[in-house]
Formats: C-alpha cells, structure tokens, sequence
C-alpha cells in the first residue's frame, strides 16, 4: 500500500486552506504550488530567531483575512 499520493495531496489542501484564511481570497491549486511563498524558517538552528516576535505589549501578530499577501 502507497498512500503517498494522498498524504501529499491532503498536505497540500490544508496549506491552500491556510493561504485561503489568511488571504480571503481564493487561492487555485496551480497558483499555490508556483507560488514563492515560504512558510520555512530562514535558519534551522537552536539558538535562531523566530520567524515572528511579540511587539512592545507582547502580542503577536495575526493574520487578516483580506490583508495578509500570500502570493
């Protein structure tokens, strides 16, 4: 048994729902995967530091719907 197809595409599913939420907009299959977006960290180190900090009230940011660019 090789589920491999479908791990990948149940993957790729909640990453367009992702981009979708953040974006509000609808987000096309071809258009996520030729997308430049990365959702990586910039380095992979123990002592790194966070793709995102709190600001001076130590809330973080969150993405709006509408607001947030993914593509």
């Amino acid at each position: 048994m090789n589920d491999t197809e479908w791990a990948a595409m149940s993957t790729m599913t909640t990453i367009l729902g992702r981009m979708a939420a953040h974006s509000g907009k609808l987000i096309e299959f071809d258009d996520a995967l030729n997308s430049e977006l990365s959702i990586l960290p910039a380095t992979f180190a123990w002592d790194a530091a966070p793709p995102t900090l709190p600001d001076s009230d130590g809330r973080y940011p969150i993405p709006v719907p509408g607001q947030s660019p993914l593509l």
